[in-house]
Parts: structure tokens; sequence; C-alpha cells
């Protein structure tokens, strides 16, 4: 199978190419290109397709993960980690597997993967695909939990009994019983771990099943398989996922659930001539970010300040820009909202972006990301509002003042980066992370007179 690693915004050929493979070109034979386009075009809308195809050549997009057609896989990395290719002394394969550690451990802080991020180092296998550790993770989680116990409930079930159970089914009984006296058409309840989301987790595992190759992987699948040896073989659709009832005794196995969404839904696998399987195995990195950054600031960073809550996508305190006849338009959600003391607050966007260097005007930030902090300035009474991006070489902080009708300085947008390209299974690399985004949230917007009131943070400065 021909395995291609590219980072995200890479350029695919279709073709052949003289020269070495590089993270942000490569070539793709072309019965394998078209096949992969085929594919691309036909699992996903337009907005949400995984490459921008041109006459001849492709681009990936946002996504990271894994694509995998019949005769080549196509695993896509976080471009700010695959930039250290180019670090001198660096080879590329420890480059990659740097990139594929860092991003494990994004989606495990932001609880896209079903595994805690101190066991994200011991799982990251070096020469591994993101998708054989992807497999071993929710092999790995599954199994510890179906030891534990598998999920039980009640389940209605209707037969035709020999005994009496339940509830007769007076018209089925007459349909069917009519001249068998003896039985009985009933509707009962039965305690029983046949349940949906057991049918569901049996359904991931057969799946990974045919996707992984990796013995040990293999083995705890099958294992999974014999803990859920009396639950029934299903089709799963995206519906069943609403149907699943979470409560104290199976919500330990929420995290789990989501990573089989994942699996099952939206990115339905096909069997090819061949018995090939084509599936894919994705995160949109602008998600993966906004959610890691979320979290990361309320596990690390918000018990450093007193009388402080990060609250995502603004919890319950959305809020509507405008109002026509009593109804809010313009909902805003920033993607977060910190509170401090007296309900001082900031709002924080992120943006999974590379921005060029600049000195004067814009900086690369886009009109219509200002015009939106701006608006979420106005909206919740924010002296400061922030928009986050991963850092690269050569940026500085930027800070855009908005001006009044006379003139005057008032509220301040600021453009600010964190430092992602770093171990993050260390604890000083964590430790210096946290520094950075409290040190984000402690700046002072430095007011003209007459401004509103900036939040301060609690804790030692």
């Amino acid at each position: 199978m021909r395995r291609l690693v590219v980072s995200e915004h890479a350029r695919i050929e279709r073709g052949y190419g003289a020269w070495q493979e590089q993270a942000d070109h490569a070539y793709l034979d072309a019965h394998l290109y078209d096949r992969l386009r085929a594919f691309d075009r036909a699992t996903r809308d337009a907005k949400e397709r995984v490459f921008d195809w041109s006459d001849g050549f492709a681009r990936t997009t946002q996504w990271v993960g894994v694509v995998q057609v019949p005769g080549a896989q196509v695993e896509i990395l976080p471009k700010i980690d695959t930039l250290a290719e180019a670090r001198p002394g660096q080879e590329a394969e420890d480059a990659r597997y740097e990139a594929r550690r860092n991003l494990l451990y994004m989606l495990s802080v932001g609880g896209d993967v079903p595994v805690r991020s101190r066991d994200v180092a011991r799982l990251a296998v070096r020469k591994a695909p993101l998708s054989e550790t992807l497999a071993a993770i929710f092999a790995s989680r599954l199994q510890r939990e179906l030891l534990r116990g598998p999920e039980r409930a009640y389940q209605q079930l209707e037969d035709n009994l020999r005994s009496f159970k339940g509830k007769l089914l007076v018209a089925r009984q007459a349909v069917h019983n009519a001249g068998h006296r003896e039985r009985f058409f009933c509707r009962y309840d039965e305690y029983s771990d046949d349940t949906l989301m057991n049918r569901i987790f049996r359904a991931s595992c057969r799946f990974l099943l045919e996707v992984t190759r990796t013995p040990g992987t293999q083995d705890v699948l099958r294992q999974c398989l014999l803990l859920l040896d009396g639950v029934t073989d299903a089709a799963i659709q995206d519906a069943d996922f609403g149907r699943v009832q979470l409560n104290r005794q199976n919500e330990r196995f929420e995290d789990v659930l989501r990573f089989s969404r994942l699996l099952l839904c939206g990115r339905t696998p096909t069997v090819q001539a061949g018995g090939t399987r084509t599936f894919s195995l994705l995160f949109d990195m602008n998600k993966v970010f906004e959610r890691f950054v979320v979290a990361f600031l309320q596990r690390y960073v918000a018990p450093r300040l007193d009388d402080t809550v990060v609250v995502p996508h603004a919890g319950r305190h959305k809020r509507h820009l405008m109002e026509s006849d009593g109804v809010g338009v313009l909902r805003l959600e920033p993607d977060v909202l910190v509170r401090g003391p007296g309900n001082q607050q900031l709002v924080m966007d992120t943006k999974w972006k590379l921005l060029r260097p600049s000195a004067r005007g814009r900086g690369g930030v886009k009109e219509s990301d200002l015009y939106q902090l701006y608006a979420y300035a106005r909206r919740y009474g924010c002296d400061r509002s922030v928009l986050l991006y991963p850092f690269t070489a050569g940026l500085e902080p930027r800070d855009f003042d908005v001006l009044d009708a006379g003139g005057q300085r008032r509220e301040r947008i600021a453009v600010r980066h964190v430092h992602l390209h770093r171990n993050l299974q260390l604890d000083a690399e964590r430790t210096a992370l946290a520094d950075e985004l409290e040190a984000i949230l402690r700046e002072e917007p430095h007011r003209a007179a007459g401004g509103g009131t900036a939040l301060h943070v609690g804790g030692a400065a």
C-alpha cells in the first residue's frame, strides 16, 4: 500500500515525482489519486471535503487524520509540528512522531479521544501511523471499561413463548396462536447486556478489526468482542447515537461512545473490490485547537487565578448583538469567555492559522475576525478581547485599538500567540504553556481615560 505522510495545506500531485517526498509536497499515482478524489467527493459535502481539488493536483485543508482508499493511505498531520522537519539535525520520522504525539495530546485534553493525556506517550509508537495509534487507544479504553462490566439495562422484548411472561398481546395472540393454546405472545422486560450502546461498541470493534494491522490491537479488539458475546451484531446509523441515554451507571462509557460515533458516522466505510476497507478518521484542527485551549485553560490556568472561571462558547451567557421586534438577532458565541472577580469579562477566539509576519496593517488577520471580536467586546462590555493563534517564527503580539466618534481609543483587540511546537508530555513544557496563557489573561488593556473596567484576574501577579 502506498503511504503518504503530509501536512495541512500540502500539495498532492497526480503522477510521479523524481524527488524525495516532503511534508508540503507529494505525488500520488494517477489511479490512486483518482480513487482518493472519488472517495472524498462521494462521502462529503463540498464545504466539508478533506481536499481542495484542482486540475492535476489537490491540497489538504484544515482536516488532520487518516484517509484510506484501496492501495493508498494518506496521513495528514498538523502544519505547526511538521514545520519542524526543517530543523537542522532532526530526522523527518522524528518530526512526524513529534507531530502525532502532540496532536494526540491535544485530542486527549480536548476530549476528542478516549485516553488520559498522561498515557499518550505510552500509546504513541514512534513509527506507527495515526490510525493504528487511535485504534489502540480505543481498544485499550473499551477493554478496561468492559472488564469492569458492560452496560446492562432492561430491554423491552416481544416473543411467542411457551410460558406466560409480562403482558399478553391479545391481537397478536389471536393471529399467531389460535391453534396453539400452549403458547403466549407476550411483551416483557429482560435485564440484558444486549443494549444499543453495546451494539455500537461491537460494530466499532468489528470495523477496526478490518482496518488495523497491529497484532496487539487486534487481540484486544477480539477480547472486547468476547466480552460482548451476548450482544447482537447490528448496522449502526447516526440516529442511533441520539437514542443512547446516558446515566450514572453508564456515563463512564461516554468518551468511548463519542469516539465510536467518529468511527461509524459521517464517514461510513465501504468495502471496495478485493475486500479492501476504505475509510477516513479525521479531525478539524480549528475545533481541535479551540477545545484544547478551553480545556487547558480550565485545567492548568484557571486554578492559578482567584475567582476566575473559563466558560466554553459563553455557556449560559450567550447574547444577541441586535434585536428586532423583541426577537434577538445575530447570536454571539465566543470560543472562550473568561469571567473574573466582580463579573468582569474577557472574550477569546481561537484561530488555527499561520499568520505571516508583518509590521504594518492587519498582519494577516482577517477583517471578518476583527469585526467579530469588536462585536464581542462591545456586547460583553470587555475592554479587551483576544484573538489567539499558534506561534510561528517572526510573529510579534499586535494590538488594535477601537476608535470612537471623536477618535479616542476605546476597546482593544489583542492578537496573541501560543507556542505549541513543544513536547507537551513534559511537565516543564506544560507549565511554560500555562505561563503564556496566564500572562495573556493578566494583560492590562492600557485604555485611555473614560473607558470601562478591565478584567483583573486574581492571584499573585
